[in-house]
This record gives structure tokens, C-alpha cells and sequence, in this order.
């Protein structure tokens, strides 16, 4: 089981703005893979997606698109370090909105 927070009505988030912004949050973030495929380092993000993992110093959080927004999610055994990366992530995706 994950633990899941929706972000309302993101439409078009682009991943390289919101690395961005995370980096400048700081929480420096890296694309693992992006709709099953892994990205390399330096991989230039897809402007369509519909499933995304981003490596965070305290983990792997998984962002989806769902009918009402952007699911931010991770494992249900998070520590806090990570859910702290999540909200922070889901906070930097309201932001952007």
C-alpha cells in the first residue's frame, strides 16, 4: 500500500520545471523513469507523461496523473525524511499550478 496525496488540477506540469523548482526548494531530484522506461542521468524529460518516478535524497517518490490532478505517492513504510520529500513535491506541484 501507498500513501497517496492528490494534488487538484495540475494540468501541464512539465518535469524539467518542476526539477527545477525542487532543486531550488531544496530538494535536488533526479528522473528514474518516466511511463516505464528508465531515464539516464542528464535525460532531457518528456513533455507528456503519465507516470514518473523521482529519485530524492531520501528516496523514490512516484508522481501520477489521475482524473483529479497529480497523485504523489510513497511506500506505506515511509520514514519521514521521505514524506517530507513528498510533501514537498506536492507542494511544489500546487505551486505550480
Amino acid at each position: 500500500m501507498g500513501l497517496e496525496v492528490v494534488v487538484p488540477r495540475v494540468s501541464s506540469v512539465g518535469l524539467a520545471t518542476l526539477l527545477d523548482r525542487l532543486a531550488a526548494a531544496g530538494l535536488p531530484s533526479a528522473l528514474a523513469m518516466v511511463d516505464n522506461v528508465l531515464q539516464g542521468p542528464g535525460a532531457t524529460p518528456p513533455a507528456a507523461w503519465r507516470d514518473a518516478r523521482l529519485r530524492t535524497p531520501a528516496g523514490v517518490v512516484t508522481l501520477r496523473r489521475v482524473p483529479s490532478g497529480v497523485a504523489v505517492v510513497v511506500f506505506g513504510n515511509a520514514d519521514e525524511p521521505l514524506r517530507a520529500a513528498q510533501r514537498t513535491i506536492a507542494e511544489t506541484l500546487l505551486a505550480l499550478h
